[in-house]
C-alpha cells in the first residue's frame, strides 16, 4: 500500500472525532417525501430526530419543501415501524428561523430511543415505514432507507 493511502486513511479516521453530534445527518427519499435524521440535544439528553419534508424534483435535483403544520409545539404521538419494530414517536411542529413550520419525530420513550440507537449502531441501513396523512386526509404509505454511516462517531462524541 502506498504512503498516500495510509495518510488518507489516518486523516479519515481522525475526522469523526471533531464532528459535533448535531452535525450527523442522513436522509432517505420515498417518491415525493424526504425523511431526514439528525442527532440533537433535548433537555440535556441526546436524541434522534426525524424531519419529514415534501420534495419536488427539478433540474437541480430534489428541492425540500417543509411539511406544513400550523402550530408550534407538540401535536400527538404516532407510530413508525423501524426495522420491523413499531415505535411510538412524539410528533412535534417546529418553526424554523425563516418562520416555516415542519414536522419532527422522536421516540416517546427511552426504550424506543434505545432501540433506535441500537439499529443505527449495528446496521448499515435503517428501514423506516411511516403512514403519512396530509391536510386533505389522504394517506401515503412511505418507506425510507436511512444510512447509518457516521452515526456511531457522532453519537459517542459527547
Amino acid at each position: 500500500m502506498s504512503k498516500f493511502f495510509w495518510l488518507a486513511w489516518a486523516c479519515a479516521t481522525m475526522l469523526p472525532v471533531h464532528v459535533n453530534a448535531s452535525e450527523w445527518n442522513s436522509s432517505g427519499i420515498d417518491g415525493h417525501y424526504v425523511l431526514s435524521s439528525l442527532i440533537d440535544e433535548q433537555q440535556g439528553q441526546q436524541k434522534v430526530f426525524f424531519s419529514l419534508y415534501k420534495a419536488k424534483y427539478n433540474n437541480n435535483g430534489f428541492e425540500r419543501f417543509l411539511s406544513q403544520c400550523n402550530k408550534n409545539g407538540f401535536d400527538k404521538t404516532v407510530l413508525m415501524t423501524i426495522n420491523g419494530q413499531k415505535i411510538e414517536m412524539d410528533k412535534i411542529c417546529r418553526r424554523t428561523e425563516d418562520s416555516k413550520n415542519y414536522w419532527v419525530y422522536t421516540p416517546t420513550t427511552n426504550k424506543g430511543l434505545a432501540f433506535l440507537i441500537t439499529q443505527f449502531k449495528y446496521t448499515e441501513t435503517v428501514n423506516i415505514h411511516k403512514i403519512f396523512i396530509n391536510i386533505y386526509n389522504q394517506k401515503s404509505d412511505l418507506h425510507f432507507k436511512i444510512s447509518a454511516e457516521g452515526f456511531v462517531q457522532s453519537w459517542n462524541k459527547s
